[in-house]
């Protein structure tokens, strides 16, 4: 096997993050003039803490999206990982690992059949990954009978309640800063990184070069069941309790992040970088909306903008994209 014929990553300043981190600035600019305490760091702090769910499956999203997949089944996960959560949990602390191991599991498991239906099966992404998450939506209500059951461990919530003695920090940030450092040190400075971008801009020309493409798929699609798994545990100890439909609205939301941060959904553009510029965008622009009690169908139409420009200028800033579209 050899990794002579893969493109190295440059280190330049990438149009697309300098467009991506210019828009989060102006999002942030907006939340400080147009809400209290605006510039506060504490709250600033505060509300990335409480949007870790979005930011850790966004990065799992990103991974999908680079070798040129996509991931519908996450929030199924994110809702099932919930309902796990507090079932084997029990409101018991002693049981915190083994919900925690259980619930990872199970979100590996449906990103591994995402990757052997995507990758060996050569089913669509996009059908593939909404026939599995309506599965799991399906399985999690009949688990259910429609009616979760189980608690959180009062010392689990701390996940997000808590922030880092004598810092501001919240342990819900740090989390997610932590997920972010992890993927986006493999992208960007190892070996197996450098395969995923090639998988994503060249498929052919990467197996041509001795990378296994649909192991790599595979992985990205695990990877991705994971860090959904890992965004429901948030939830679950951000909100107390298990819920059917939490994971609902992070679907779109992990797609809208990575989109805005540059990721091309046609493979092999963007990372990490941008996806977290991309949460940036939607958490500020998501609070100053909200504070200005803008409807919830307003609010849709707006973000669904933001994505649909950011889509636009991806392209014009980089004409492969257009091509390989």
């Amino acid at each position: 096997m050899t990794t002579a014929g893969l493109p190295a990553r440059r280190h330049r300043l990438d149009p697309h993050l300098a467009v991506s981190y210019a828009l989060a600035a102006v999002c942030l600019v907006l939340l400080g003039t147009t809400t209290s305490r605006g510039f506060d760091p504490d709250r600033i702090l505060g509300l990335l803490g409480n949007q870790a769910a979005l930011g850790i499956v966004a990065l799992g999203q990103t991974l999908v999206l680079l070798v040129r997949g996509l991931d519908l089944s996450v929030g199924s996960v994110i809702s099932l990982s919930t309902v796990v959560t507090a079932a084997v949990m029990d409101g018991n602390p002693d049981r915190i690992a083994v919900a925690v191991a259980a619930t990872v599991a199970l979100g590996a498991v449906v990103g591994l059949a995402n990757g052997l239906l995507v990758a060996y099966a050569g089913i669509a992404p996009l059908l593939v990954t909404l026939a599995v998450g309506t599965i799991v939506q399906g399985a999690t209500y009949v688990y259910t009978n429609g009616q979760p059951r189980g608690g959180i461990a009062g010392g689990f919530r701390g996940l997000a309640d808590d922030r880092i003695a004598g810092t501001p920090l919240p342990w819900s940030l740090l989390l997610w800063l932590g997920v972010w450092g992890i993927v986006a040190l493999t992208l960007y400075r190892t070996v197996a990184g450098r395969r995923y971008y090639a998988v994503g801009a060249n498929p052919r020309a990467a197996w041509l070069s001795g990378v296994p493409t649909t192991r790599h798929s595979v992985v990205a699609y695990i990877a991705s069941g994971v860090l959904a798994s890992v965004a429901g545990l948030h939830l679950a100890a951000y909100t107390g309790s298990p819920s059917l439909t939490v994971g609902t609205s992070y679907t779109l939301m992990s797609i809208a992040a990575a989109v805005i941060g540059g990721v091309a959904l046609t493979g092999g553009g963007g990372g990490p970088t941008g996806t977290f510029a991309g949460v940036l965008v939607l958490v500020f622009l998501g609070t100053v909306l909200e504070t200005m009690d803008v409807p919830a169908a307003v609010q849709l139409i707006v973000q669904g903008g933001v994505v649909i420009v950011m889509m636009l200028v991806n392209r014009r800033l980089d004409p492969a994209r257009r091509s390989r579209a």
